[in-house]
């Protein structure tokens, strides 16, 4: 097994590092390893040599020192390890792996502007989300000031001799941006010659509202984050909470709680088809799936009071019991929605514009996938078929399964004919959970909630991707650090890559094809 295979090299090579063998089940990943800032850079090279994916990096400050804690997953092997480097609390500087892993490098420019970790040898160690005017590292516990010289808002962009170079402005008010993301695109005539994202326009400080809420208050939260697939988020942090306190909820719960989860991943995926055709100017797919979309909208309405940022899962099971209704409702939605698909095959997928403005565009090959952390869709279209429902299967996707589509090049028209599929194989989960759907309670009883002391991380498979929190427990009825994954921030991270040298039009169909959604980038 691989991950077998890279701790006995870690261990001939870095004898100097801590392994530790824990309870997935209990904690969320297999094994837990302690290095140095001297080794974390080598250590990082050996889990690339083994074919790993960087998943998230999280900092926790325990006030005498910082911890950096490293997520890294395996699509052939997926045990997750964890790497801890503590850091002191003054001056804390470790090397970048960023010149390894390129999709950390965001990673750790959210971590060097929150909470002052300097890290060496980083090639644009500025600014992602906060502006100027912050005099205090937001996510430290105590008030460190943020020195003049740390206050970089963005990279330089050095302009070229050329006559023909120049800056647009893409966002953060551009429709095809979805939301508040600025681009700032070096153009040499129309084609980009780089590309530097810009974030922090919504951003809210949701990690923090975590420290400052027990972990029922901050319920609602995690629905703010993915507006368009709540449910996912919802989902993530109660079983995350579960896993956290050993807490199980009853069969029937978790089929619903597949339902639910399902509905929203096709109501997410129809929402990203009708606003990317209308990115590249078609108008008419649009209406059709939001026509599509509603009718999901107001079944998840009827269960849980909502028709956007759902709260439904509760720690140990659910907010309500569904009823006759409701399950009627689903199978009416199913026998239509398999006739639709008709229709967009005959709307977009033969469209001769529309595949001439996605084919070949915005490849993304395997490794830059790897190496940035790309996941969900954007992953399956390039020929790579991890999904967690059936990598790491929780609750009831163990006994319902799921088929998981691929494309082959990667191009932004696998993107979409992945999605187009995934809606289907949603629809066939689906119909499996209402056939199988157990009698039963709909939920436990949870006294106060005050998990053990310890951590516990938990990842989802959302319509975008990977959708994990990470929490760190200190016995309390709060949360002392929640860090999330989210998986458009993985996602964006390739973008610089795999616009340049295109056209700008072209940018327009690779953003829209990520499915990005700002707020939980911008969380």
């Amino acid at each position: 097994m691989v991950a077998e295979q890279l701790i006995e090299d870690i261990r001939t090579s870095r004898p100097g590092v801590e392994v530790k063998e824990v309870p997935y089940q209990q904690r969320g990943y297999w094994f837990d390893l302690s290095a140095g800032p001297e080794d974390i850079e080598e250590v990082a090279r050996l889990f690339d040599r083994h074919g790993y994916y960087i998943e998230d990096v999280c900092c926790v400050d325990f006030k005498e020192y910082l911890q950096l804690v490293y997520h890294f997953n395996h699509w052939d092997d997926p045990r997750r390890v964890s790497v801890r480097v503590n850091l002191p609390a003054e001056e804390p500087v470790v090397p970048s792996i960023s010149g390894v892993y390129e999709g950390a490098g965001w990673h750790e420019r959210e971590i060097h502007e929150f909470f002052g970790v300097h890290f060496e040898n980083h090639p644009n160690l500025s600014y992602l989300f906060l502006h100027e005017g912050i005099d205090f590292y937001p996510l430290r516990k105590e008030k460190v000031p943020v020195p003049e010289e740390r206050k970089r808002l963005l990279s330089s962009l050095p302009v070229s001799e050329s006559d023909d170079v120049f800056f647009v402005n893409m966002g953060p008010q551009h429709p095809s941006t979805h939301g508040v993301l600025r681009l700032i695109l070096k153009m040499d005539g129309e084609y980009i010659e780089r590309a530097e994202p810009v974030l922090g326009y919504l951003h809210r400080m949701q990690e923090k509202m975590a420290e400052n809420r027990t972990y029922l208050k901050y319920l609602p939260n995690a629905s703010r984050l993915d507006y368009v697939g709540a449910m996912s988020y919802n989902l993530c942090y109660v079983r995350a909470v579960e896993r956290l306190c050993g807490i199980e909820a009853p069969p029937r719960a978790e089929y619903v709680r597949v339902i639910a989860v399902e509905l929203n991943r096709i109501a997410s995926h129809l929402l990203w088809l009708g606003t990317y055709l209308l990115d590249l100017g078609a108008f008419t797919p649009f209406l059709y799936a939001f026509d599509d979309r509603e009718q999901i909208l107001d079944l998840l309405e009827g269960i849980t009071g909502s028709r956007l940022t759902y709260c439904y899962c509760r720690f140990g099971g659910l907010y309500n019991d569904v009823d006759e209704d409701f399950i009627e409702g689903v199978k009416a939605f199913l026998k239509r929605m398999w006739k639709r698909f008709k229709i967009y095959n005959d709307l977009v997928t033969g469209n001769v514009i529309f595949i001439h403005r996605t084919k070949d565009i915005g490849v993304i090959p395997k490794e830059i996938a790897r190496r940035y952390g790309v996941t969900g869709p954007n992953l399956r279209a390039s020929g790579v078929g991890y999904d967690l429902r059936k990598a790491e299967p929780y609750g009831a996707y163990r006994e319902l399964g799921v088929e998981v589509a691929t494309g082959e090049k990667g191009d932004a028209l696998d993107r979409y004919l992945v999605r187009l599929q995934e809606m289907e194989n949603s629809l066939r989960v689906i119909e499996r959970a209402i056939k199988e759907l157990p009698n039963g309670s709909y939920r436990v009883e949870v006294r106060k909630l005050k998990p053990p002391e310890g951590d516990v991380y938990f990842a989802v498979e959302g319509p975008r991707g990977e959708v994990g929190v990470y929490i760190v427990s200190d016995g309390s009825t709060t949360p002392y650090r929640l860090k999330w994954r989210s998986p458009s921030f993985s996602n964006l991270t390739c973008f610089p890559e795999i616009s340049r040298g295109v056209l700008i039009a072209d940018a327009v169909s690779i953003l829209g094809s990520l499915d990005l959604v700002i707020p939980e980038m911008d969380r």
